[in-house]
């Protein structure tokens, strides 16, 4: 299934079965005003499946506004979101309107909403609430028409166990929610994703093929950085081949390749690669272990060619939290996470 965002200029493609069971309900899902709230990995296509909510709903001619909360800084939050008068701080010498006033008759989609400061969540909430934000410096309400989807890669439960997470406005969010799977269960969306980056890629005028070899490739492979991978791989095979199809050697994935090795984990001097072996216990043709395995691969190789964490964190998609997150469920099943990237 294939719809043409004319905002945009990008088509959303569904063609999966499961991934056209999830455009299906979310086209019925939009015509009603309740927030959406979608969860899946990084890379998995949650901004594009918020965009279809917005152009299928009733408010599709107005704004897109799409706000990542991890990039926010927090001494900011509250003037970038409700907007502030002229006066209302140091440097404020005119007034603004915020994210909320941005989107009005539109969808303002959060994205990362896990990692929102704290602080600003209240504020968040009675806004979803009241449908009226107060510009700081002013004592004004003004009434906002907005729909909200957020989006996130961790679990706002566990999250508000751990105090880090409003569990009301976790309620209030998830009136409607859904999962994007991961590509790698949705291998009938492989194909058409890369014809799709082949033709925003490619400067011939003779769009290039994929070789049978190429697509069985890739459908083996894992995907741990879902359609974002997806298309650095694209891309990358639109350099590396040498005809007019692309074949299997041209399809390098961004995660090195595992070596057996007596050690859990070896470093090669010069090599830049870090090879780590899996577990006891870990199952090979598990697709999930599989999974797990690549990302941690890819995890170590950004550590490895990083200069910071949070240059890591970057290079792979994700918040500072997320990959402390991630390196410390590593560490607890077994892996062995470099100890200067182990707090």
């Amino acid at each position: 299934m294939l719809q043409t965002d004319s905002t945009h200029k990008q088509p959303f493609l569904f063609v999966d079965p499961h991934s056209a069971q999830i455009f299906s309900l979310a086209c019925r899902v939009a015509m009603s005003t309740i927030p959406v709230l979608i969860t899946g990995p990084t890379g998995s296509g949650k901004e594009i499946l918020a965009k279809v909510v917005h152009e299928a709903s009733p408010q599709s001619s107005g704004p897109f506004v799409a706000v990542n909360c991890a990039a926010i800084p927090a001494t900011l939050a509250e003037s970038l979101f409700f907007g502030h008068e002229k006066g209302s701080y140091t440097g404020a010498n005119t007034g603004s309107a915020g994210y909320f006033e941005q989107a009005n008759n539109g969808t303002l989609f959060l994205d990362e909403i896990g990692e929102m400061p704290l602080d600003l969540q209240p504020k968040i909430l009675r806004a979803l609430q009241e449908k009226k934000i107060t510009r700081l410096g002013s004592t004004r309400e003004i009434s906002v028409n907005v729909r909200i989807v957020a989006a996130t890669n961790v679990n706002l439960l566990e999250e508000a166990k751990k105090s880090r997470f409003r569990e009301d406005l976790y309620y209030r969010l998830s009136a409607f929610k859904f999962n994007m799977p991961p590509l790698a269960h949705r291998p009938l969306d492989i194909k058409p994703l890369a014809y799709l980056m082949i033709q925003k890629y490619s400067t011939d005028a003779i769009v290039p093929e994929i070789s049978p070899e190429a697509l069985d490739k890739m459908l083996r492979y894992a995907w741990p950085g879902n359609i974002r991978e997806l298309e650095n791989v694209i891309a990358r095979a639109l350099i590396l081949r040498q005809s007019d199809c692309i074949h299997a050697d041209d399809i390098q994935f961004d995660d090195y390749p595992v070596e057996p090795s007596d050690t859990h984990m070896t470093g090669f001097a010069g090599s830049g690669a870090w090879h780590h072996q899996m577990p006891v216990g870990h199952t090979p043709g598990s697709l999930t272990g599989t999974m797990q395995h690549t990302e941690l691969n890819s995890i170590l190789s950004a550590l490895k060619g990083s200069v910071s964490r949070a240059d890591a964190a970057k290079r792979l998609g994700i918040s500072q939290r997320t990959l402390r997150h991630k390196l410390r469920t590593y560490r607890s099943e077994g892996h062995r996470v470099p100890d200067a990237y182990a707090r």
